[in-house]
């Protein structure tokens, strides 16, 4: 079983370093790499809700997660202001719940339901919508905020002196490191130091002491990332223009590492309600890649918001 995460731990680690470095010279490469695996995700909880006995609308689902990078590429090469690619995707956001409110009172007379569960049509089809919008918001549209990082030059977020090359490869990086020393130390803490556990009846491996170690190593890897960079003087240059220092990347490392172990713990209990150990099993010993996605879902969200914030 430990040899199983092992090499899986070396898989994704392995594909995750030659995206970055095929990235670093064409940012668009890794968006059809990051939406592969957004769709994957999708499908994983599409399974998953269905076996808690619900389903969905598969179609605008997957059309969703589209449309998002759709939107941020066309941004992108229209040389739009960030609050207009907001605007868009608020506005493709509330035009799909629209559309999944309203199709409950269309052709509900057409539709074959299981009558066990389901009192009529139309309480299918809102079941159906409601479990749509759950999937669209989690995982797809956090997922999605990756895309957002990676053109975070082109999009306005940051200007002086950064390319999306660069400074959009630092952004994710800072993502994926924060969420997997959070996740790393937490297990490691929590194998070497046990205790009290932190929330039994969700996940009942995970102890406070973990969660503890967690945090602080994530913390730690927020400012190394910071001390790392800021040697190169491109990042200095930035840095400096922008007054950012190691305390702003010590609290949003905190913070990243934070939703990091929420994400963690929601994902649990939702496997929990559905009876399941993993969302999936593309990964022997880490399950699928909601699994392995569940921090880092919330944690690019952070961050995208620490950089909105202080760049």
């Amino acid at each position: 079983m430990m040899k199983d995460r092992i090499y899986s731990a070396a898989l994704i680690l392995g594909v995750l370093i030659c995206a970055l470095l095929i990235r670093y010279f064409e940012p668009i490469v890794f968006d059809a790499f990051w939406l592969a695996i957004v769709i994957v995700s999708i499908f994983e909880m599409i399974r998953l809700f269905k076996r808690k006995g619900s389903n969905c609308f598969e179609w605008i689902a997957y059309a969703y997660a589209v449309a998002f990078l759709a939107i941020v590429l066309i941004v992108k090469f229209l040389e739009l202001a960030f609050y207009q690619m907001i605007i868009l995707q608020l506005a493709l956001l509330i035009a799909v719940s629209v559309v999944l409110l309203i199709l409950p009172f269309c052709f509900s007379s057409k539709i074959v339901y299981d009558e066990s569960k389901f009192s009529s049509p139309r309480e299918y089809l809102m079941n159906k919508s409601i479990t749509t919008l759950n999937i669209i918001v989690y995982p797809t549209l956090l997922l999605s905020l990756m895309y957002i990082l990676n053109h975070i030059n082109s999009l306005g977020i940051v200007e002086d002196g950064a390319t999306d090359e660069v400074f959009g490869l630092f952004a994710i990086l800072l993502v994926f490191v924060i969420s997997m020393m959070t996740d790393t130390f937490a297990m490691l803490g929590g194998m070497l130091f046990k205790g009290k556990k932190l929330c039994p009846l969700i996940s009942p491996n995970k102890t406070i002491s973990g969660f503890i170690c967690g945090l602080i190593m994530g913390t730690i890897s927020s400012i190394l990332m910071y001390v790392i960079f800021n040697a190169f003087d491109s990042f200095n240059e930035i840095f400096v223009a922008n007054n950012i220092a190691a305390w702003q990347f010590a609290i949003f490392g905190l913070i990243g590492a934070l939703a990091t172990s929420l994400g963690d713990l929601f994902a649990s209990y939702l496997k929990r309600r559905a009876f399941v150990k993993d969302f999936g099993r593309a990964f022997p010993g880490h399950g699928g890649f909601m699994d392995r996605l569940n921090g880092v879902c919330f944690n690019i969200l952070i961050i995208l918001i620490f950089f909105v914030i202080f760049f």
